[in-house]
């Protein structure tokens, strides 16, 4: 079994240290590549958190500018009653219609294998 290496195990950023970085990127000091080298960030990581940023949908960002998680509110239990309910039965049987060349059609119901049987020995 291989060992993971400390550069194959996923880290985790806070999202102060996000904002931090983020906020740097904005001040245009270091470029994005300089300032994923300084903090050992890939770049893309770094210009993905300045996306999210500017979108402002991302949990981190919330808790980064202090906003409160809002939770949605749980929604009132409605009281059901199950009852068993039988199903009905079919209204129509299946039927079997052969279309011959003519523009006749022969319409089986209820059709059974002998009946088959005898059909495909008609037709061939």
């Amino acid at each position: 079994m291989p060992v993971l290496k400390q550069s194959d195990a996923r880290r985790a950023f806070s999202a102060e240290f996000k904002w931090q970085l983020v906020q740097e990127s904005k001040e245009r000091t270091l470029s994005v590549s300089e300032l994923a080298r300084k903090y050992d960030v890939n770049t893309n990581q770094v210009f993905r958190w300045v996306r999210e940023v500017n979108v402002g949908k991302a949990l981190w960002v919330r808790r980064a500018k202090g906003e409160v998680d809002t939770q949605a509110a749980p929604t009132p239990f409605l009281p059901v009653s199950i009852r068993a309910v039988e199903t009905p039965q079919a209204l129509h049987k299946p039927a079997i219609t052969v279309s011959f060349r003519s523009g006749h059609q022969l319409v089986l119901h209820e059709a059974t294998p002998g009946m088959l049987q005898q059909l495909v020995a008609a037709l061939s």
